[in-house]
């Protein structure tokens, strides 16, 4: 069996717990049974690497009708017809360390994606857990990634990106306060693994209705998304807790376990 990375173990601790469990987007390794079997029950899935961060390796695929696929990676897409076809197409773009997750219909601004980053930080192993900074993602034009760099994104206050998406008929603290305590529960059951661990940076989804999900959760978080906005008391905020990201040693450790 080939080697999966850490998004993988994270994944079944969060399982787990029936709060983050209702938070979490369906996921199955890599194979074609389960591409066919993900693809059938949701119409369209994201392939992913289990170690993979910052949107790299990312691909969309789309059921269109029975024989009919649209694969969508960067800002390329190809319609494919025929599983043969497609399978194969995809196994050029993957690695047999692929996860293979229920797309979830993230929440939009002008057509394009959104996701929130938060950042969970203690001051030592010690120290309660606190929410130090949250900021929205919006992918570029034509792009499935919410990684600003790779889709030439653009980034918000989270407060004016929900007032300006898909998402705004939900009250806008409601969802900031859902983002936060389901990283923080989140965090309460990663640092089970990794005691050492003082940072952690969440990927967090919200969809058109406002339910809010976990897509990716980074040890060694970049901070840039914050010196973007104007504001700069959260990237502040976050340093003033010790965080470097870019130390070559690592200022939060994740178990291996996980």
């Amino acid at each position: 069996m080939a080697w999966v990375g850490y998004k993988w173990g994270m994944y079944k601790i969060f399982k787990r717990d029936p709060v983050l469990a209702s938070a979490l987007p369906e996921t199955r390794l890599w194979s074609q049974t389960n591409l066919w079997s993900m693809l059938d029950l949701y119409g369209t899935v994201i392939l992913k690497p289990s170690a993979g961060s910052r949107g790299s390796g990312i691909i969309q695929v789309t059921q269109k009708a029975k024989e009919h696929f649209e694969i969508h990676w960067l800002s390329q897409k190809r319609l494919v017809t025929g599983k043969k076809a497609a399978y194969a197409m995809l196994q050029k773009l993957t690695h047999p360390s692929y996860l293979i997750q229920q797309r979830i219909p993230l929440a939009e601004i002008g057509e394009r994606p959104m996701d929130i980053r938060v950042i969970v930080q203690r001051r030592n192993k010690n120290a309660p857990w606190t929410v130090t900074g949250c900021v929205a993602k919006v992918a570029g034009k034509g792009y499935i990634v919410t990684n600003v760099t790779r889709s030439q994104g653009s980034v918000l206050p989270v407060r004016q990106a929900i007032a300006k998406s898909t998402a705004k008929q939900v009250p806008t603290e409601k969802v900031i306060k859902h983002l936060m305590d389901c990283s923080l529960l989140a965090t309460k059951r990663l640092s089970v693994y990794s005691p050492q661990c003082t940072v952690l940076g969440y990927d967090m989804g919200v969809d058109h209705r406002g339910k809010v999900w976990i897509i990716e959760v980074n040890g060694k978080p970049i901070l840039s998304h914050f010196l973007k906005l104007k504001d700069k008391s959260m990237y502040r905020k976050i340093i003033s807790y010790g965080y470097n990201p870019n130390s070559p040693k690592r200022s939060s450790e994740l178990s291996p376990l996980i």
